[in-house]
């Protein structure tokens, strides 16, 4: 008995008899309405903040095919998404079809997840938000929110500065969309449209406007040499390890040695690495002279962002931002140009003395140590049961100028870039509030996807090409590229163009918070309707308004929370195996259903569904493979904490259960 009543499911007949009670949402939303809430949920941080780090530490140019690996995993899912939702219009997305076909204790461990996802995603793009605010402040008006005000603890420390931060802007626009989104959802999706159609317009600008900047060099004439190496990933904190075991060494001593030691250290690896390139490239005859020009430059680059990173004085700061510009363009730019200009900015470097030097060949040891446990890190999970021994040989095979991190790297990259593409299930947890589910539901599903695909290619190929993958700004890659080439035309136009972008990325990013918690409350809804959380909390609904009030502000206040004091890197791969989680399971609910109730009526019919599921549990899978064994060992203590509260609250509570019991 207690194992029957872990599994009992919900009939349709039931979901559809909770789509016409009276407690229900308001039904107002039509196919336009639908479509832009799933383009406002989708295009966000993914676009704006993903893309450009995607492409320069993890998949070069080939993120273009990232966003495609990506955008089928989700294609896959939509067409099963889409059956579902017209079958059952219900609030609740995955949670509802688990509960259908699965059972009751898979339908709360896939609820538990969902609620894992959209609030990761939320805390993701919140902080994404406050790097773009940031970014827009800087191209205006030439000042930033101090870094105390707009970083999180963790990414302090990384950066060296005070542990004592929090990131204030993120807090804030967290607690004016929840304020938004308890006032209504006619509100909300007034606000929504009008930030979609904003957005919607600044991509379309950045594609039609940055073809024309376009370096085909860019995509196919990198060798795979250039790439950002393991070494160069983990030299930072080779250098912080190597001080920590140094004796006698702690406080403002430890400090000033790091300071000391990055300058020395990159230039001295910059300098091995790219000697190395060279050796590489000449004996495969590939040492063209606009390639050896580039590598040139490539010292030159680093050494010279060190220096702006550790200058002190505006008109310094903007020397360096200048000639880091014209560095990136068409491959100017002689050797001995490149010495003059590093001349001028030498005396900013931190002294150093010979010891400060002998420790680098110490740290550049250890630093390849740390870097053998870094490259198989990029293979995630598969690298933790060996099998990335037997791939390594295929990795090599894909290895190009196209496609510099060979296969790992797209799949890494597809597993990364999938963030962008999270938002258009969100659609199916606003199946009650649409007005013919049926119809409109799929339609928006399937045209939101299609639109957003086809516009991330788009912008993939125009920051790709802008620049070379190497050199992209990893925190906001789009603005960055329009500004640095401002710098190198000296055109007012394209410096109001970076701002024009930076503020597309605030309007998208608050678009996806809209959608991001309008679907955090309705699954709290659809869970709480069911009794396994208490209903007081989320199931209550404004009287006024007609939206769950109170779970919106507990949501926006545990966002808030966490956004403010955890790194956006770790918060994202955090999305992306719950929704990936999410994904193979509807995929696997449409199958069973099929088997079990192929007698349904179905508005919408999966095509192939036999084919195109099990296909889509398959490339999803593979996705979540790649994200690293910490993601999925934070995913297995999330759904044991799930897990207790089900066994502690949820089971006791449960209302099928007490309706079986009855009868």
């Amino acid at each position: 008995m207690f194992w029957k009543s872990l599994f009992a499911t919900k009939s349709l007949e039931m979901l559809q008899e909770e789509a016409a009670g009276e407690n229900r949402l308001r039904r107002i939303l039509g196919p336009i309405g639908l479509t832009s809430l799933g383009v406002g949920a989708i295009i966000g941080a993914g676009i704006f903040v993903m893309t450009g780090r995607v492409a320069a530490e993890d998949s070069g140019p080939g993120v273009m095919l990232s966003y495609a690996v990506a955008g089928l995993g989700c294609a896959l899912a939509a067409f099963c998404y889409a059956e579902f939702a017209a079958m059952a219009p219900v609030a609740g997305s995955a949670y509802t079809y688990a509960f259908a076909t699965l059972g009751e204790l898979f339908a709360w461990i896939i609820g538990w997840d969902l609620i894992l996802e959209y609030a990761m995603s939320g805390a993701t793009v919140a902080s994404g938000w406050s790097e773009y605010f940031n970014k827009l402040t800087s191209i205006l008006f030439n000042w930033q929110f101090p870094d105390a005000l707009s970083n999180d603890p963790f990414t302090s420390m990384t950066l060296g500065q005070s542990p004592w931060s929090i990131n204030l802007l993120a807090v804030g626009i967290l607690a004016i969309v929840t304020v938004i989104l308890v006032i209504g959802i006619r509100e909300s999706a007034f606000s929504n449209t009008l930030l979609v159609l904003t957005k919607l317009g600044v991509v379309i600008f950045i594609i039609c406007v940055g073809a024309g900047y376009i370096i085909s060099s860019n995509w196919t004439q990198i060798p795979p040499q250039e790439r950002k190496t393991p070494e160069e990933w983990v030299l930072s904190d080779a250098i912080k390890d190597y001080v920590a075991d140094t004796e006698k060494m702690k406080g403002d001593e430890a400090d000033k040695r790091v300071k000391l030691l990055t300058p020395l250290t990159m230039g001295v690896y910059t300098e091995r690495r790219v000697e190395t390139i060279r050796k590489e490239l000449s004996a495969d005859n590939l040492l063209t002279p606009d390639v050896e020009k580039r590598l040139t430059r490539r010292v030159y680059r680093a050494k010279l962002e060190l220096d702006h990173k550790d200058s002190d004085g505006e008109e310094a700061k903007k020397t360096i931002e200048r000639t880091l510009a014209i560095y990136s363009k068409d491959l100017q730019g002689t050797a001995k140009e490149l010495d003059a200009s590093l001349a001028k900015l030498r005396m900013q470097l931190p002294a150093a003395n010979s010891a400060d030097r002998r420790c680098v060949e110490g740290v550049l040891a250890d630093a390849k140590e740390l870097a053998k446990k870094k490259a198989v890190e990029k293979w995630g999970l598969i690298a933790e049961v060996g099998l990335n021994e037997y791939l390594v040989p295929l990795d090599e095979s894909t290895r190009s100028n196209f496609t510099p991190y060979g296969l790992s790297g797209i799949m890494l990259g597809a597993a990364l870039v999938f963030f962008a593409f999270i938002g258009f299930d969100s659609i199916s947890t606003h199946a009650e509030e649409a007005k013919r589910p049926q119809r409109d539901v799929p339609f928006g599903i399937i045209a939101s996807l299609f639109i957003c695909t086809i516009l991330y290619m788009g912008v993939s190929a125009v920051i790709t090409g802008m620049q070379p993958y190497p050199d992209i700004d990893t925190k906001a890659a789009i603005a960055a590229a329009f500004e640095q080439r401002a710098l190198v035309e000296d055109s007012g136009v394209l410096k109001a163009a970076a701002a024009l972008i930076a503020v597309g990325g605030l309007a998208g990013m608050t678009s996806v918070l809209l959608i991001t918690f309008l679907s955090q409350a309705r699954i709290f809804l659809a869970i709480s309707r069911d009794g396994l959380l208490p209903q007081k909390i989320f199931a209550s609904i404004h009287p006024k308004f007609r939206t769950p009030h109170i779970s919106t502000i507990v949501t926006g206040a545990i966002t808030a929370v966490v956004a403010a004091l955890t790194p956006i890197q770790d918060l994202e791969k955090m999305v992306n195996i719950g929704t990936l989680f999410a994904f193979i399971v509807v995929c696997a609910a449409v199958l069973m259903l099929r088997v079990k109730r192929p007698d349904a009526h179905r508005p919408f019919r999966c095509p192939i569904v036999f084919i195109l599921a099990p296909l889509g549990i398959f490339v999803n899978l593979l996705m979540a493979l790649f994200l690293p064994i910490a993601t999925w060992l934070r995913l297995i203590l999330w759904l044991a904490l799930g897990l207790v509260i089900y066994f502690s609250f949820g089971y006791g509570h449960s209302i099928l259960r007490k309706k079986e019991t009855a009868t």
